[in-house]
């Protein structure tokens, strides 16, 4: 009896330290991804007048990166910023520019600045596809009330003539398809980057899609409709962007940015 009892307790102990175990691993796996508090605060104040600025010093001298010419220009008074990008125009990289008289503050800045654009490429050009291929018009709606103020706006609305096609703006894999009630149908997209991109309210979706595959920048999604609790307003396509830490962020400035790549594409 008693190496009956030592034997369950054994059992008992090792099934606890199982389950203590798989906990464990379960929350190290699920743990949500940590992005500095100053990444999109600073990634939303980057305009589309800002980005055609270094587009036109890019095209001058293409061999200056991109965040280079972003970080500098975002972060100081234009004065400042044109003596730097002389510089990089002649070729000096951006560990070697002279930073004259420039502040500390400013000086570190530009660098973290440089840092958060290397790493989220949002606004290099055309790694993004804006989502909409026709005419649209959107406006900045997000956390406006939904449902009476039980909750918030978390997306853009795009709004145009319903089939009007819809693509994915990166690459990636499809997460999920098919009707929920707020959405109607709807397609979710894990992009390389991480994030996952949600397109609402389709009055169709593209019968190529399948849940699980891989989808490219461009590809084909579906129609603009109304479907989902969108019934009782005009066409548009619900578009948001939820970070890997489960933080929606406000799609509005980065659309704004990748509209301008589709325009730069087809000049009308």
């Amino acid at each position: 009896m008693r190496v009956s009892s030592k034997k369950s307790l054994i059992s008992v102990i090792q099934l606890i330290i199982l389950i203590l175990s798989s906990f464990l691993i379960w929350q190290v796996l699920h743990r949500p991804v940590k992005i500095d508090s100053d990444v999109y605060p600073y990634l939303s104040t980057i305009t589309p007048d800002l980005v055609k600025q270094c587009v036109r010093d890019n095209s001058r001298t293409p061999t200056i990166p991109f965040e280079d010419l972003i970080a500098i220009r975002s972060t100081i008074p234009e004065i400042e910023a044109q003596e730097l990008i002389a510089q990089l125009h002649t070729d000096v990289s951006f560990a070697n520019l002279n930073w004259g008289k420039l502040s500390l503050d400013k000086l570190k800045a530009i660098k973290r600045h440089r840092e958060i654009l290397a790493k989220y490429s949002y606004y290099r050009p055309y790694k993004y596809t804006f989502p909409i291929e026709g005419t649209t018009w959107y406006e900045d709606s997000f956390g406006a009330d939904r449902e009476g103020g039980i909750r918030r706006h978390e997306g853009t609305d795009l709004f145009g003539k319903e089939g009007t096609r819809i693509v994915s703006v990166c690459s990636g894999k499809i997460e999920q398809l098919g009707w929920n009630r707020l959405g109607g149908e709807r397609v979710g997209v894990r992009g390389d980057d991480g994030n996952y991109y949600y397109y609402a309210h389709l009055q169709y979706i593209s019968p190529d899609l399948v849940k699980g595959a891989r989808i490219a920048a461009g590809d084909f999604i579906g129609g603009m409709g109304h479907t989902g609790d969108a019934l009782t307003t005009p066409d548009h396509l619900h578009f948001g962007i939820e970070l890997p830490n489960e933080q929606w962020i406000n799609p509005y400035p980065f659309l704004k940015v990748w509209q301008l790549w589709t325009d730069t594409k087809n000049p009308s």
